[in-house]
Order: structure tokens, then C-alpha cells, then sequence
């Protein structure tokens, strides 16, 4: 029997809930992206014998966040959302309601959701003109996000700025090649789901 459940939700390649599945083998660890080519590496490796990578504990979905499985209802107790993109990043930053209730929707009471993002003009100016996204700053961030997201029963546990040497280490693919690039600024950003 597995003792609670951790959601990587835009897992990119997946490597980063596979690396959570070897290390917590007693806990279920689900991994969504809305990209099925981006799970076919890591999704096809933990179907291997364990000799050779395998782990049994995971699984991945395809999906959107804006159109998450009912069966997800009430089942995590800890959610990642590491450097999101495209469709969810516009949700977290503009404070999208159908997403962050579909966030809300897949936590228990008392589930932590943990968020790394950060984006800047020089490097994505696209991006941040087709999701119509404001500059990032710790100022919009507590000013803005933060205070929708209490609308929602989130409160936040812990806001910080993120180095590069953190995202160096940090087990993802992406956060290495984020790393080297100086100007963009990254923030982690943990919550709790207060209520069901």
C-alpha cells in the first residue's frame, strides 16, 4: 500500500517525477503533461526491469491542466510545478480560475503545491505577448498571485528567489539550461490547500 501521492503536473520529458519514484518507492508518483511526445522517453523506461531502470510507482498521464481527469480528485498530497509553460504558465500568473480550481480539485486538505517559474522579456517576448503575461517580479507575485490564490484556499507557506546554482542541482532537464542564462529570475513559490 502506498503512503500518499505526489502529482508532477507539466512534467516536461518527465525525468524529474521518475527521479521522485526511485527515491520515495513508497509513495505513488503521477506525472501529466499536455505533451505526449514529451512522456514517451521517461514513460517507456519505467516499464523496464528495475535492473535497467524500471520503476513500478509511477504513472503518467496526458493531459491538460485545464482538463484534468476526474479521477484525480482529492488524491495529492504534494503537487510540483517546475518552470511551466505555454498553457499553464499563463494560468499560474494570470491567475486563470478553471486552472487553479483543477489544481485545487486533485489536492487533499492540507496538500502543499510547490512552483518554480520564471520567464523574462529578452528571452521569451513571444510567449509572454501570446499569453498576455505581465513582468514577473516578487512584487506581482505577492502583490497579485498570491492574493487571488487566497480566494481559492491557498495560503502561502514560503516565497524566495531562486539562484542559478540551485537550478543547477535542481533534477529536472530543463533547469540546467536555465541556469546559464543570467538575466531570467526564478521563483519558488510553496502553498498549502487549507479546506476541501
Amino acid at each position: 500500500m502506498k503512503k500518499g501521492v505526489i502529482v508532477g503536473i507539466g512534467t516536461e520529458d518527465g525525468r524529474f517525477v521518475y527521479e521522485l519514484a526511485k527515491s520515495h518507492p513508497d509513495k505513488l508518483i503521477i506525472g501529466i503533461d499536455s505533451s505526449k511526445e514529451n512522456l514517451r522517453k521517461y514513460s517507456s523506461k519505467v516499464l523496464k526491469k528495475a535492473s535497467r531502470g524500471g520503476v513500478k510507482n509511477i504513472l503518467y498521464i496526458w493531459a491538460s491542466v485545464s482538463d484534468l481527469p476526474r479521477d484525480l480528485k482529492e488524491v495529492a498530497n504534494q503537487v510540483f510545478i517546475n518552470f511551466p509553460w505555454g498553457e499553464l504558465l499563463g494560468g499560474i500568473v494570470n491567475v486563470n480560475e478553471a486552472i487553479w480550481r483543477n489544481i485545487r480539485m486533485i489536492c487533499k486538505k492540507g496538500a502543499y503545491i510547490g512552483i518554480i517559474l520564471g520567464y523574462d522579456r529578452s528571452f521569451d517576448r513571444k510567449e509572454i505577448e501570446r499569453l498576455n503575461l505581465p513582468d514577473l517580479s516578487m512584487s506581482y507575485i505577492k502583490s497579485v498571485i498570491l492574493v487571488k490564490l487566497e480566494e481559492f484556499d491557498f495560503k502561502v507557506e514560503e516565497i524566495r528567489e531562486l539562484d542559478s546554482e540551485i537550478l543547477r542541482k535542481y533534477p529536472t532537464s530543463w533547469a540546467k539550461k536555465l541556469s546559464l542564462r543570467k538575466k531570467r529570475n526564478y521563483y519558488y513559490i510553496r502553498l498549502k490547500k487549507y479546506s476541501l
